[in-house]
């Protein structure tokens, strides 16, 4: 055990390298199996987010068209058959939507209305009479009113199945058109599979309601609910795309349905597969991730699974070799260093036994003559009777720059003092050469140098360019000059307090445009020149928070200066010492008289203007660059049924809609026009306005941009009238052309 002890002492550097060596080569290893895990990691998610995406992507138009169908039975809820047909027919929407199966709409229908209700749609012969002749809704358990699904497009051999179907007694649609009745919001239903086909599909399906409130309850949406619009979405047709490109990429994936993601949803599901690709997955997959894909109130979540494995076979032998050539180039390098170890180990030990103490402290010497001689100061040495002795190369630079050697010399290089009979040591400061203004401010300090028993021997002088530092402090002195200047001539003026709240400077500002001098504020405290215009309850406020230690902002008083009442604005911040105690206040203060009376005036000028609004007998609206609205007069509030107080801050859209007096269709917002398009004004259109409570008007409306004095556009105002006594003087006017 000793032997190998003594083995591994005399070769640990040989061991030390190679271990060291070693640790970095499996630690370089390791760090590229993580980079090249991590890169297959991130392309593996950087498609799944990318392909989720896109899926969301495709979602959002079946989406679009659900919205837009919802819009057009809202405005019309009592669509009949045939003009449900041509809607959807002229929209093209199956042509530019393929993943569309069917578009449908159901109705609520109570048990006593059955009968007539369902002699009422096979009475109807003009869209599809055959489908339609035994129309009849399936049976139904319980008290609960049906939800007949009764428009449908395109009806063929496998979409007429839907007709007559009692969508409130499906296990699939139940729940969640319940929610989404009663909450009126757009939902998803978990995936089906037709009777016929085997496809699966899903709906998305939307609530249809008349004469809602603004902020309606549960019952309310209950009572008002007239229908549910849906539309059938193929999941083979969604998904297509998706399966093509993670094929592509050797990715197998899994789609699961996480159900309901409502808080208003009281059953807790687990996730149901609904999809896989054809690969299977197994265990062979290196990696994989998961990712959320979001419809109307549910989740899906897509698994992909990675085939290829992180490691190819060839990047294994690669990365062999590369690990048995650094190991081998490892273990020269380890042998080479202990070689040169132990040679300089045997080097060391015989210059040491031939020269001996006194050659190392010979050693020793010359390298401190070294860094003398290659100091940044210049270092001189003279004998007493003033012969230079010795001079570093930067004292040669400096006083001899013409290569003329200083030694031997008695010349006086910088001051009398260096051939003086010095006792003490001396400083001074002084510029060389003096009378040139690029020359160096030099610091020199002068010394005796004393033998063993402290008889002088020498004198030796050293000198430090300090022209960086002295600049910086010149420059330093120029700055304090300009702010003290700058101090004295600001409009501003700043001010300091002792512990006791007493002006202690007070300096610069307006007083002498007063002709009040500075001084007349020492000694005194702010409180002392009078009550300015505050209350004593105020001026106890502000005492609280002094006696608190805490900085203030803004605070406001006036102040009689001469003959003139100004209004003064101080701020302050409290003041401590190195060792933390208190010791007054410091702050700025300035006049903004004329900032409270452009205030004051201001504020007048917006009371008439807004009084003028109130009194005209059109109504007024006025909105932001985002058509929020901002102001609503007397006359519109009336119109609208909205008040200023819940009207503003709401888009102009939500608070007034008008519709085409002949077809009923909603009309553009006037006010959206004018700030997307650029325009300056929109001409008088006539229109009828449908108000917050149901009620109709015949109006005139226009809308012009509002701008600012840089012409930039800050708003748009729309300007409105009630036409409707006009309407019948229109009606003859109209008959007496035709």
């Amino acid at each position: 055990m000793h032997l190998i002890w003594a083995f591994f002492r005399r070769y640990f550097v040989f061991f030390s390298v190679l271990l060291a060596g070693l640790l970095v080569i499996a630690g370089t290893l390791l760090l590229i199996q993580k980079q090249i895990q991590a890169a297959a990691q991130n392309r593996l998610e950087m498609i799944g987010a990318v392909q989720a995406a896109q899926l969301e992507a495709r979602l959002v138009q079946q989406q679009e068209v659900l919205l837009g169908l919802q819009a057009a039975l809202t405005l019309n809820p009592k669509l009949d058959r045939q003009q449900f047909y041509n809607l959807l027919l002229q929209s093209n929407v199956m042509y530019r939507h393929p993943s569309l199966l069917a578009v449908a709409l159901a109705r609520p229908v109570a048990h006593t209305d059955l009968p007539q209700y369902l002699a009422a749609v096979r009475a109807d012969k003009r869209v599809a009479p055959l489908p339609y002749k035994n129309f009849t809704a399936k049976p139904v358990v319980g008290d609960s009113p049906l939800l007949v699904l009764e428009h449908l497009y395109p009806i063929n051999r496998l979409t007429e199945q839907f007709l007559g179907s009692n969508l409130a007694e499906s296990d699939d649609l139940k729940e969640g058109m319940g929610i989404a009745r009663d909450t009126g919001r757009m939902l998803a239903s978990p995936v089906i599979r037709l009777d016929q086909h085997d496809e699966p599909v899903f709906c998305l399906f939307a609530p249809i309601y008349v004469n809602l409130p603004v902020e309606p309850t549960v019952v309310e949406r209950r009572t008002h609910h007239v229908g549910t619009v849906l539309v059938y979405v193929r999941l083979n047709e969604i998904l297509r795309p998706i399966s093509r490109v993670l094929e592509e990429h050797d990715l197998s994936w899994q789609l699961f349905d996480q159900g309901y993601a409502l808080q208003t949803w009281l059953k807790a599901r687990a996730a149901s597969e609904v999809m896989r690709s054809a690969t299977t997955v197994g265990a062979a997959a290196s990696q994989s991730m998961t990712q959320l894909v979001h419809l109307p109130g549910r989740q899906w979540r897509i698994d992909l699974h990675s085939l290829l494995p992180v490691w190819s076979e060839k990047e294994n032998e690669w990365l062999i070799m590369v690990a048995v050539i650094a190991t081998l180039s490892l273990i020269l390098v380890a042998a080479l260093m202990q070689f040169l170890y132990l040679s300089r180990q045997w080097s060391l030990q015989m210059l040491m036994k031939a020269q001996g103490d006194e050659q190392l402290r010979q050693q020793q010497s010359q390298l401190l003559m070294q860094a003398v001689q290659n100091s940044r100061d210049a270092l001189v040495l003279r004998q007493p009777d003033g012969k230079i002795i010795y001079a570093n190369a930067m004292a040669q630079q400096w006083f001899a720059p013409d290569e003329h050697d200083l030694l031997g010399k008695y010349d006086v290089l910088l001051s009398q003092s260096e051939l003086g009979d010095l006792t003490h040591s001396s400083t001074f400061s002084l510029h060389y050469p003096p009378g040139d203004s690029e020359g160096r401010q030099l610091d020199v300090a002068v010394q005796p140098v004393r033998n063993e028993i402290l008889q002088p021997v020498a004198i030796a002088m050293q000198v430090r360019d300090v022209s960086e530092s002295y600049a910086q402090y010149l420059e330093l002195r120029a700055s304090n000059q300009r702010l003290s200047e700058m101090v004295e001539l600001s409009s501003d003026w700043f001010w300091e307090q002792d512990t006791e709240a007493r002006f202690t400077l007070v300096t610069g500002g307006f007083f002498s445009r007063f002709d009040v001098s500075p001084s007349f504020f020492i000694g005194k405290r702010r409180w002392d020149l009078g009550s300015g215009g505050l209350s004593q309850a105020q001026w106890d406020e502000h005492r609280a928070i002094l006696a608190k230690q805490l900085p203030y902002r803004d605070f406001e008083y006036s102040s009689t200066l001469g003959r003139e009442t100004i209004i003064v604005s101080v701020s302050g911040f409290p003041c401590f010492n190195a060792e933390g105690q208190f010791t007054g206040y410091r702050g700025i203060g300035r006049d903004v008289t004329a900032v409270r009376m452009a205030q004051k005036a201001l504020l007048s000028e917006q009371q008439r203007a807004q009084a003028t609004l109130e009194s005209i007998a059109d109504g007024v609206i006025t909105t932001d660059i985002y058509g929020r609205v901002d102001y609503i007069n007397p006359v519109a509030s009336s119109l609208v049924g909205w008040e200023l107080a819940s009207a503003k801050g709401q888009l102009l859209s939500v608070i007034y809609q008008s519709v085409d007096r002949l077809s009923r269709l909603p009309l553009p917002d006037l006010v959206d026009e004018v700030l997307r398009e650029g325009g300056q004004y929109h001409g008088t259109r006539r229109s009828v306005l449908l108000n917050k409570f149901g009620l109709n008007f015949q109006v005139e409306e226009s809308a012009a941009r509002i701008r600012d004095e840089q012409t930039r556009t800050i708003g748009a105002v729309l300007v409105f009238r009630d036409i409707s006594n006009w309407r019948d003087l229109d009606d003859r006017v109209e008959l007496m052309i035709n």
